[in-house]
């Protein structure tokens, strides 16, 4: 069975912004890629790659910042860089509402910054990945992965999948 990877936006693909309560992301000039996380162009092209296009970008917003993101996606060239299908992004109001999306995509490995979602999609997602600053994987839990890096992931990626192979005997 192939991988279905998830992956969450702000703070994942893009820096967030600190100074803003209820903003997770700053998109308002969204034609620069500077606000990308470092090397992940890179990996995600490498993970829809592994998965064979079975990605998704599974996000929190409300209209005014799912329309920001779509149009940072697009202006970035996102898209034609990683290969990931436009089709392939989905947004919901209320983060608990990832574990409905997970399941109905069947998501089998999912990237996000906030140990909240990860607890949220713990029985659902069975090899969820935390992403975050280094010092940070002493908060990740036991049953989740911890990366500070998106060039990490392509190598976890293959590895839990490599777990999951019957042995040859």
């Amino acid at each position: 069975m192939k991988a279905r990877f998830g992956i969450d936006f702000g703070g994942v693909i893009v820096r967030k912004r600190a100074q803003y309560r209820d903003e997770d992301t700053d998109l308002a000039d969204h034609s620069k890629a500077d606000v990308a996380i470092d090397g992940v162009f890179e990996a995600v092209r490498e993970v829809v790659q592994i998965c064979d296009g079975f990605v998704w970008i599974v996000s929190k917003a409300g209209p005014r910042m799912e329309a920001r993101t779509r149009a940072w996606l697009a202006a970035v060239d996102f898209y034609s860089y990683t290969g990931l299908d436009p089709a392939h992004v989905r947004f919901c109001h209320e983060r608990q509402e990832k574990k409905g999306v997970c399941r109905e995509l069947k998501i089998s490995h999912f990237i996000d910054d906030r140990i909240h979602v990860m607890q949220i999609l713990r029985h659902t997602v069975p090899h969820l990945f935390l992403f975050g600053d280094q010092g940070a994987e002493r908060f990740c839990p036991t049953w989740a992965t911890f990366v500070s890096r998106w060039s990490e992931i392509p190598g976890l990626l293959t590895s839990s999948l490599d777990e999951n192979r019957p042995q040859k005997p």
